[in-house]
């Protein structure tokens, strides 16, 4: 069956094809991005959860702050009243969930995705695994399995 579209209508719909094929395969690349679950070290800019103030509200702070702000008397405690939450840092968003004793905090923007699960004992957090997706790096892949997809569309329309 020969396509009687024009070429520019071609284009358009294989590049329509072709976004819709980025955007699927980086949102697959994200979500099976691996999980450090060996080794795990903590790094200065992982977010962690906590009880700030007198109001006993939840605030983020990096693990690198974390014993100045004690020191301050800016923390609490690393225990939250509730078992999950969400929360708006400037250019960054924090949620959090508490399951069977293990945080599992996901501080998300546009470039980056880490989500840490910690244990809080003897009020010091200890890692248990950590997923840090550099979003960047998933949208090259996914632009790269997008165009393997479309060429092989493209092969096999050709075939016919």
């Amino acid at each position: 069956m020969q396509d009687n579209r024009s070429f520019f209508s071609q284009i358009f719909t294989t590049l329509m094809i072709f976004s819709l094929a980025v955007g699927a395969s980086t949102v697959a690349f994200i979500y099976s991005w691996p999980w450090e679950k060996a080794n795990p070290e903590w790094k200065p800019n992982f977010r962690l959860i906590a009880t700030c103030g007198d109001k006993k509200e939840a605030c983020g702070i990096s693990f690198g702050e974390l014993d100045e702000a004690k020191a301050k008397g800016l923390i609490s405690s690393l225990e939250m009243p509730e078992a999950a939450g969400e929360l708006e840092e400037t250019q960054n968003w924090l949620t959090w969930r508490k399951d069977n004793d293990v945080y599992e905090v996901k501080s998300s923007s546009w470039h980056f995705q880490s989500t840490v699960r910690y244990k809080v004992e003897k009020d010091t957090p200890v890692l248990v695994a950590v997923q840090d997706v550099d979003v960047g790096k998933a949208f090259i892949y996914g632009m790269g399995a997008a165009m393997v997809m479309v060429l092989g569309l493209n092969l096999r329309r050709l075939r016919r």
